[in-house]
């Protein structure tokens, strides 16, 4: 564990009702983010007629879809008391939120492979400060 860990909050029944709040706050925006830009790829996949290119967009896709497998996982674990958060600032469930509505409004004719997954990835990242994804 990291120099935070101490601030970690170990299972939901820790966590005051704010910082929980906070927390799913952040868990469904992230996940919000994941699905948009999962279901965008898969678009523009079907849309794409190189196959070096389609092949590229696919692995990335199966890259977030893992990646969302993975962080429901950990909010499955945090719930059940198996894993640690740490308590979301309001800043970052905002930073959260505004990468999810920016993936909201990506549509595909404006979209980009590589813009989707930088703002997939962005969202990634930022819940990863409040608890590790993991791989599994």
């Amino acid at each position: 564990m990291n120099a935070e860990a101490t601030n970690d909050i170990e299972s939901a029944e820790v966590a005051s009702d704010t910082e929980a709040g906070r927390y799913e706050k952040a868990y469904r925006e992230t996940r919000r983010a994941l699905d948009e830009s999962i279901e965008t790829l898969m678009v523009l996949e079907e849309l794409e007629t190189s196959p070096t290119v389609r092949d590229q967009i696919a692995l990335k896709r199966l890259e977030l879809e893992t990646s969302r497998s993975n962080m429901v996982r950990a909010n499955i674990a945090f719930h059940t008391g198996r894993a640690t958060m740490n308590p979301p600032s309001p800043a970052q469930v905002a930073e959260i939120v505004q990468i999810a509505k920016k993936s909201v409004e990506l549509t595909v004719d404006r979209a980009t492979a590589a813009a989707v997954v930088k703002l997939a990835t962005s969202a990634l990242n930022k819940f990863a400060q409040i608890q590790e994804i993991g791989n599994g």
